[in-house]
């Protein structure tokens, strides 16, 4: 059964600042320009409406298929943010307005949906090792428009052949010819997706609907049945500075046989010398104690409890992994003597999907920094993919809370709501400092950058959209770890993880002086540039936010 609105993966357009305004303007209330908002037919398309006031004002709007924010403000310049909560699928546009009161006086801005629309029947398919042949069923009623994209690789595996269209009474319906899936031979599950898009007024690639694919993994049968090895700790470094910041790996979906030939030992020591490969962490090795603690599952297909150790199953939707954090809690308490509450614990799923995903725990008691980060065995063990992808989780989300830089396909504006959310994380909890919604470069959280000589070399600025959304939210620089994974950590998220260690290490906050000084000296020394499943501009396609977990 389709389930609206959910699973969906947009481009997002950039739409311009478009209000309208009665003919007879009353004077309390200023639109700022005349005409619709236009907004695409698809879900979370955003717009802003922008008007002055001469008093307190509060607006409204009946329709259902659209949400604002703020709904209400004092007298000024005020923005308020529009935003689709639903694809238009009438086959034509719809329009609705958005009234604003003032002093007993209204002012309308109407608000226009597009009617093109494309979208799959099912969210998702399920294919068995096996493979096979599928026929997918969408519908449109732009048929000369819209093209069907697939992820990178998916080519290899799935032969996508082009579609014939059948009519019925009460809209198009096309079915593709076939879908032939490949057998899979290897134990690994893999996965892809389908996109159907559509260019806009400007040529730029709109999304209109996924339909993501997966396929199971061959069963050799195999089941492990010798656990005594499992719960094992060894120690890979202890620090030499401070109290010692705990850190644990481990590994999951790895059979007692891949512990005995030492393949987790060799994806364990790969994962250290990734998790410090970057600066400037590089450089601060000797404040951290990193343990490996060995995890035995019963099978290496990544399908939950009782298949894995740890619970670990892909999400391909999402593009992150679920995971047992109970489980990972107890290896984590097989390290004995350690602080729990302030270790970061880092997951290799025994998988080479493309993936990642940080769990970041809070609790009423705001000293507690305890995170799960996951990354599995990207490519392969030696690439660059799994050192980036486990630096930006590990290091980026995990140690120095931090936040992504890049934009999701599916935000549009952040919303009052959305911008107060991140200030609590940032005043209560000290996380995403990385990202701001000031724009004012003498407000912004690292202005001390932006005026310091020493780093014009970086061309640290404030630039928009971040924090996963296209507008409202700025970073520091064009480019970063935690954006695309094409560059080192810029120097304000440098300092970020300079003053955690030395906060979890010496308990102390160091002056912006002491951090630069460091800084100076053990400055980023390789510049990346890798293709990931990001759009243009940032945009992720299909990548897995950080989850936020409140502790009891």
């Amino acid at each position: 059964m389709k389930r609206t609105g959910e699973g969906f993966i947009y481009v997002l357009l950039t739409v311009s600042v478009l209000a309208g305004c009665k003919e007879n303007e009353v004077e309390s209330i200023t639109l700022a320009t005349k005409g619709p908002t236009e907004l695409y037919s698809v879900i979370n398309q955003s717009a802003e409406v922008s008007f002055t006031t001469t008093a307190s004002w509060k607006a409204s709007c009946a329709a259902s298929w659209i949400r604002f924010s703020p709904k209400s403000g004092e007298a000024g310049n005020n923005t308020i943010t529009v935003s689709t909560t639903s694809t238009n699928r009438t086959k034509s546009a719809r329009s609705t307005q958005l009234v604003i009161e003032s002093e007993g006086q209204q002012s309308t801005a109407i608000i226009r949906q597009r009617g093109e629309y494309a979208f799959f029947e099912d969210d998702e398919l399920n294919i068995p090792s096996e493979g096979g042949t599928i026929a997918p069923r969408f519908w449109m009623n732009v048929a000369d428009q819209v093209q069907i994209w697939g992820t990178e690789g998916l080519d290899e595996w799935v032969d996508v052949a082009e579609s014939s269209a059948r009519t019925r009474a009460d809209e198009d319906m096309y079915v593709m010819k076939t879908l032939q899936v490949q057998p899979n031979t290897s134990h690994e599950a893999r996965d892809g997706a389908l996109f159907l898009v559509i260019p806009d007024s400007k040529g730029n690639m709109l999304g209109l609907d996924t339909l993501f694919i997966y396929q199971a993994g061959a069963d050799d049968g195999y089941v492990s049945t010798d656990y005594s090895a499992d719960g094992r700790v060894k120690l890979l470094s202890q620090a030499t500075e401070g109290r010692g910041i705990p850190i644990v790996l481990m590994g999951d979906g790895f059979v007692d046989r891949e512990v005995a030939d030492s393949t987790y030992d060799q994806v364990m020591g790969q994962t250290y010398e990734n998790l410090f490969s970057e600066e400037p962490i590089k450089s601060l090795r000797e404040y951290f104690n990193v343990y490996q603690v060995t995890a035995v599952s019963s099978s290496n297909r990544l399908e939950g409890i009782g298949t894995t150790a740890l619970g670990t199953v892909p999400d391909h939707q999402s593009m992150g992994i679920d995971v047992n954090a109970g489980a990972v809690m107890k290896y984590v308490k097989k390290v004995e003597g350690i602080d729990s509450l302030h270790t970061l614990a880092v997951v290799v799923p025994n998988t080479t999907q493309n993936r990642g995903i940080t769990y970041m725990f809070r609790s009423e008691n705001t000293d507690v920094s305890y995170a799960i980060a996951l990354c599995p065995i990207i490519d392969s063990l030696k690439s660059e993919m799994f050192r980036l992808v486990l630096t930006h989780e590990a290091v980026g989300h995990g140690l120095a809370k931090l936040a992504d830089e890049y934009v999701r396909s599916t935000e549009g504006s952040a919303t009052s709501e959305d911008i107060r959310q991140l200030k609590m994380l940032q005043q209560v909890y000290g996380w995403h400092l990385n990202v701001d919604s000031e724009q004012d470069p003498e407000k912004v959280i690292w202005s001390r950058f932006i005026s310091d000589p020493d780093y014009a070399s970086e061309h640290i600025s404030t630039y928009e959209g971040g924090y996963t959304f296209y507008k409202g939210i700025y970073r520091s620089t064009e480019e970063s770890m935690m954006r695309s994974e094409a560059s080192p950590f810029n120097a304000p998220s440098r300092q970020i993880i300079y003053n955690q260690v030395m906060k979890l290490g010496l308990g102390v906050t160091p002056e912006y002086e002491e951090f630069k000084a460091f800084d100076l000296s053990h400055q980023p020394t390789v510049w990346h540039y890798l293709s990931r499943t990001r759009g243009k501009g940032g945009a992720a396609l299909h990548w897995a936010k950080p989850r936020i977990i409140q502790m009891p």
